[in-house]
C-alpha cells in the first residue's frame, strides 16, 4: 500500500487534468485524449459544460475546435461514457458492443424509449428510410409529409442513436441532425464488434485512467452497472494481478487505488504544479465527478444545484467551484445575458474571509479570459462573501471590463 499526504493526492489529480497546457483545434483534440472523455450537457447558462471543460485546458479555446473535430474531421464522437460524452473516434469499436446490445444497459432519459421500442416500429421503419433516401435529417424535417410527428421523431432518432444506427451528423440553429453512422464513420476506421470481456476490460482501464484515484464505492464503477460484490471482487483480482495500487491518503478513512502505471506520475506531480492559476471549474468537470472525492481530499463540498427548487438552494443555479492551484477556494454564480452581451456573476463567494493579494490578481485574471472566452466586456456584480472582495476585485478589473 502506498501511503500519500492529502497535498500529494491534490497535486497528483490536478496535475492530471492538464489545465492550460494545450493550443487550438489540435490541442482540443489531445485534451479530450487525455481526459479519456468530456461528458456533454444541454444547459446554456453560460457555455455549455464540453466547452467550459475545454476552455480551461485549452489556452486559446473556442467552440469551433470541437464543432470542426466532431463534425468535420470525425476524430471524436458522442455516445454514453461518464453519462453523454466526447471519446476519441479510435475508440469506436468498444462501444460497438453497448451498441449492439443496448437493450443490456441503462440509457439516462431514454429506458422509457426502449419500453415502447416495439410501439415505434413502423416510426422506426420510416425515418430510417428516410434518411437512407435523403441524407442528414433532424426531427423537425418529419413534420413534412405528416406521416410521423417531430416529437415521435426525436425519440426514434434517440433511439437509433443508442442502439448506434445513427450518428450526429451536425448541429444547426441547436437542433441535431442524424446521419446512417456507416455513412459518417471515417473510411479506415476498426469497426469490429469486440466480445462482452474485451468491452468491460476497456471500459474499466478507461474509467481508471480518467479517474486517477479509484473509490471502489462508486455505484458508476467501470461506466459499468456493477453491485458492491462485484467491484471488490474486480478490485481483489487486479490488485493480485499487480494491475493496481491501493493508496492511503493522510487523514482520509477509505482506501482507494491507482494503475500500477500511475505510481511514477503520483511521486512526480509535486514537481509538476508549480504555479497557482484560478480556474472556474465546470459543473461536470472531470475533476470533480466524484464529488465525495473532492469532500475528503481537498475538503470541499460541492453540489450542483441547478435541479433544486430556488428556495433550496444554498449557493445558486449554476456554480462553478473556484480551484487556486490545488485549493478550492469558493464558488462563482454567473449568468450570460447575450441580449446585453453582459455577464452577471450573481454571487462570487470565497471560503475564506481573508485572502491574498496573489489570490486577487489571479481572480481577475480569470475572469477576464472568462469574459473574453464568452464574447463580453461588461460584467455586473450583485454579491460577494466576504463583501470587501467586490471593491477589491472591482479596482483589479476596472481597466478592463465595463462594470
Amino acid at each position: 500500500m502506498k501511503a500519500i499526504s492529502k497535498e500529494t493526492a491534490r497535486q497528483f489529480l490536478v496535475c492530471r487534468q492538464d489545465f492550460g497546457r494545450n493550443e487550438r483545434k489540435d490541442g482540443t483534440l489531445a485534451a479530450i485524449k487525455k481526459l479519456e472523455c468530456v461528458q456533454i450537457d444541454p444547459v446554456r447558462v453560460i457555455h455549455r459544460n464540453q466547452h467550459l471543460v475545454l476552455h480551461n485546458r485549452v489556452s486559446d479555446y473556442n467552440p469551433s475546435y470541437l464543432e470542426t473535430l466532431l463534425y468535420k474531421d470525425r476524430k471524436v464522437f458522442e455516445y454514453w461514457c461518464n453519462e453523454k460524452s466526447i471519446i476519441p473516434i479510435e475508440e469506436f469499436r468498444y462501444f460497438r458492443y453497448r451498441m449492439q446490445n443496448y437493450m443490456d444497459f441503462h440509457s439516462p432519459f431514454y429506458e422509457r424509449l426502449k419500453a415502447n421500442s416495439e410501439k415505434l416500429k413502423a416510426a422506426i421503419r420510416h425515418v430510417q428510410s428516410r434518411i437512407d433516401a435523403e441524407g442528414p435529417l433532424c426531427a423537425e424535417d418529419f413534420k413534412k409529409d405528416g406521416r410521423v410527428d417531430s416529437r415521435i421523431a426525436q425519440r426514434v432518432l434517440n433511439l437509433l442513436w443508442d442502439c448506434g444506427e445513427v450518428m450526429v451528423h451536425h448541429v444547426e440553429k441547436d437542433r441535431l441532425y442524424y446521419d446512417l453512422t456507416e455513412r459518417i464513420l471515417p473510411n479506415d476506421l476498426k469497426v469490429e464488434i469486440p466480445s462482452q470481456d474485451e468491452y468491460e476490460q476497456f471500459m474499466l482501464e478507461k474509467y481508471m485512467k480518467a479517474y486517477g484515484l479509484v473509490d471502489v464505492r462508486d455505484w458508476g464503477f467501470g461506466w459499468l452497472s456493477l453491485k458492491s460484490a462485484q467491484r471488490k471482487a474486480i478490485i481483489r483480482h487486479m490488485e493480485k494481478n499487480g494491475k493496481i495500487c491501493p493508496v492511503k491518503v493522510e487523514g482520509v478513512k477509505i482506501v482507494y487505488y491507482i494503475l500500477e502505471t500511475y505510481l511514477n506520475v503520483i511521486d512526480a506531480s509535486n514537481e509538476s504544479l508549480n504555479e497557482e492559476k484560478v480556474r472556474f471549474v465546470a459543473p461536470l468537470d472531470n475533476l470533480i465527478w466524484n464529488r465525495r472525492m473532492i469532500s475528503e481530499i481537498f475538503d470541499f463540498d460541492y453540489t450542483w444545484e441547478i435541479y433544486k427548487v430556488p428556495e433550496k438552494r444554498q449557493y445558486g443555479y449554476y456554480v462553478l467551484p473556484i480551484l487556486y492551484g490545488t485549493r478550492f477556494m469558493g464558488r462563482l454564480d454567473p449568468k450570460l445575458d447575450r441580449t446585453k452581451k453582459t455577464m452577471i456573476i450573481n454571487s462570487l463567494l470565497l471560503e475564506e474571509k481573508c485572502f491574498e493579494k496573489h489570490f486577487i490578481s489571479e481572480l481577475a485574471v480569470a475572469l477576464r479570459k472568462f469574459l473574453r472566452f464568452h464574447d463580453v466586456f461588461q460584467m455586473k456584480i450583485i454579491k460577494t462573501e466576504p463583501k470587501k472582495l467586490k471593491n477589491v476585485l472591482l479596482a483589479e478589473l476596472n481597466h478592463f471590463v465595463s462594470l
